[in-house]
């Protein structure tokens, strides 16, 4: 994120693990295989966020909204965060492509049991034990490079498994009452975002597995020239014509799955969520999907 421009290079070298040996030939030199080398581009996300309050309403409340608005910007930073994080694994997936289309830059690693008309779901078309394993059995050999990651659901599939007992606790560290959801060692997430209106009726949701470490995160204050300090983060202003104070909260990161190459061109000065949302703006860069260590369920429930 500390680059220039809107997009950042991430070089890297291929995985050499599936190359094969060759029965050995006295006084004869192997094939020689060589190690390749690839490259990731990553999205640059310039977002802002801007507030006002006025004076006049802290007086007729008897309370400070500047204070409040101040309060909750951590938390409505982490909500941006997780729809833009939505939004790429949609674009990677193809999301909202038909059951089984080969469509979004890691569809190999995709399983779909769902129907556009899923109004009225049989039982393999919702989440279950069974699916969830079928949708791990997609990485092959490379499932348990999953183990310690993590699972991000909509709240409906996380009651649906709740309600079949298979979503267990266990304590996140000694402090009481403090406590981590884990589905069959995996870390619940849950999102809200996760559901779509299916084209024939009823409801299409997403739920991804992802091993540790498959996204890259970096950020970096916007600074100034003169003062060379941030000059965009939680900055406040005071208008004294209108009576109004104003906060503005500018951010520049980075958020990048592994293995995946940024083909698209932003409308903006920096990709939209819409955009990344997008199938056509990513490209499978790794040799193969299994690699990038993200699985998808799209169920009906």
């Amino acid at each position: 994120a500390e680059g220039g421009g809107i997009t950042v290079n991430i070089p890297y070298f291929r995985d050499i693990t599936d190359q094969a040996d060759a029965p050995q030939v006295e006084g004869t030199q192997p094939a020689m295989q060589n190690l390749t080398s690839g490259k990731q581009i990553a999205p640059i996300f310039n977002r802002e966020t801007g507030l006002a309050s006025s004076s006049l309403a802290a007086s007729v409340s008897g309370s400070d909204p500047v204070a409040n608005i101040l309060s909750q910007i951590a938390v409505r930073r982490q909500k941006q965060r997780q729809q833009t994080l939505v939004n790429i694994l949609r674009g990677i997936f193809g999301f909202t492509s038909a059951p089984g289309a080969a469509t979004g830059a890691l569809y190999a690693v995709r399983n779909d049991v769902f129907l556009e008309s899923g109004a009225n779901p049989s039982p393999t078309q919702l989440i279950s034990p069974f699916a969830f394993v079928d949708t791990i059995a997609r990485l092959g050999e490379l499932a348990d490079t999953t183990i310690g990651g993590g699972i991000l659901m909509h709240p409906l599939m996380q009651a649906s498994l709740l309600k079949e007992d298979q979503i267990s606790f266990q304590h996140y560290s000694d402090q009481a009452g403090v406590k981590l959801e884990t589905y069959k060692g995996y870390r619940v997430f849950i999102s809200n975002l996760l559901v779509r209106a299916g084209t024939g009726g009823g409801y299409v949701f997403d739920t991804y597995i992802f091993a540790p470490g498959v996204f890259a995160w970096g950020e970096k204050p916007q600074v100034d020239g003169a003062q060379k300090a941030d000059a965009a983060s939680m900055r406040v202003w005071v208008n004294p014509q209108l009576n109004v104070e104003e906060i503005y909260d500018r951010t520049r990161f980075l958020l990048h799955p592994n293995g995946l190459r940024w083909i698209g061109t932003p409308g903006g000065q920096s990709a939209a969520n819409s955009e990344l949302a997008t199938a056509a703006n990513w490209q499978l860069d790794y040799t193969t999907a299994d690699r990038v260590g993200i699985v998808c369920l799209r169920s009906n429930g």
